[in-house]
């Protein structure tokens, strides 16, 4: 959706369960942040966290020559959840992730093309 920069160096070469890694961020003003991976199901389902509780997850469901893909962001375990919704965070990731999906196609649609 635009807030991620790029990553960290010194990470892990492939991510796996537990593995940390650490990305380039920017909303509003740059920043680094810490992530690790929760959830990981190859070919499947990777989901990962940070410091304050969310998990981003993406779903990979294989459809013959295709994959469907899905993005979802749980803000659920987070304990001042109510900070994001007051600053419009919650309202507007259903945009950041339809964007972040549609730029993920246009990789994957380029690559193939190569």
């Amino acid at each position: 959706s635009g807030t991620v920069r790029g990553e960290q160096p010194h990470g892990p070469a492939r991510l796996s369960p537990g593995a940390r890694f650490g990305m380039e961020m920017r909303i509003g003003a740059p920043y680094k942040i810490l992530n690790r991976v929760v959830e990981f199901e190859e070919g499947r389902r990777i989901a990962w966290r940070h410091f304050s509780a969310h998990v981003w997850r993406y779903t990979l469901e294989p459809r013959g020559e295709s994959t469907l893909v899905r993005e979802q962001w749980d803000g659920r375990a987070v304990p001042w959840r109510i900070v994001f919704r007051l600053a419009g965070f919650t309202r507007r990731h259903p945009a950041s992730i339809e964007a972040t999906l549609a730029k993920l196609e246009d990789y994957v649609l380029r690559v193939r093309g190569a």
